[in-house]
């Protein structure tokens, strides 16, 4: 299976961001595959394909390091790229006061390369809202998001790491929990 760790948003946040979907989308300045609002959520770690097997030890490990951290709140607030503004591929919602998910996904990084996957670049909390296919108006792009480079989309709070399966579609992917596991109170 396909599988990646992740945290989920709540309602609210996801709203928000929808809305800002549109708004994007309204420029008409990049055509962009936008995340499917039941899709929108935080990546720790995208993993690719594993066995089920694989899929239970990893269960173990996320068992084990949830265990050590606590529930907590963050605000998303801001739009960025990846991987800079003059070549955008991927828009983005920014995490504040992350340390808490930070330190998680350190934690998930570690254990990972112990079962031999790879290390990812350096972890950025956030929440990818959209995929770039190509870009029509750079500077009207450009312009749209800087304008919602501040922008205040909520808080949620971080209680849970789930190990999730992506199924590919004609349609896009189709996310399922495979196991959650509660962070300490």
């Amino acid at each position: 299976m396909r599988a990646f760790i992740a945290i989920e948003i709540n309602d609210e946040v996801r709203e928000k961001l929808v809305e800002v979907q549109e708004r994007i989308a309204k420029t008409k300045a990049a055509k962009i595959k936008f995340v499917e609002p039941e899709n929108l959520h935080l990546t720790v770690k995208f993993l690719g394909e594993i066995t089920g097997e694989q899929a239970e030890e990893i269960g173990r490990i996320l068992g084990g390091i949830t265990k050590k951290h606590k529930k907590h709140r963050v605000r998303v607030r801001g739009i960025g790229v990846f991987p800079n503004p003059g070549y955008i591929r991927v828009i983005w919602a920014g995490i504040e006061n992350d340390d808490g998910i930070k330190a998680i996904a350190e934690d998930v990084e570690r254990e990972m390369r112990k079962l031999g996957f790879r290390k990812e670049k350096n972890f950025v909390a956030h929440i990818t809202i959209g995929r770039v296919k190509f870009v029509r108006d750079k500077l009207e792009l450009a312009a749209a998001l800087k304008e919602l480079a501040n922008e205040d989309f909520g808080e949620f709070e971080v209680n849970a790491v789930e190990l999730k399966k992506s199924t590919l579609t004609p349609k896009g992917p189709i996310y399922e929990t495979v196991a959650r596991f509660e962070l300490a109170e």
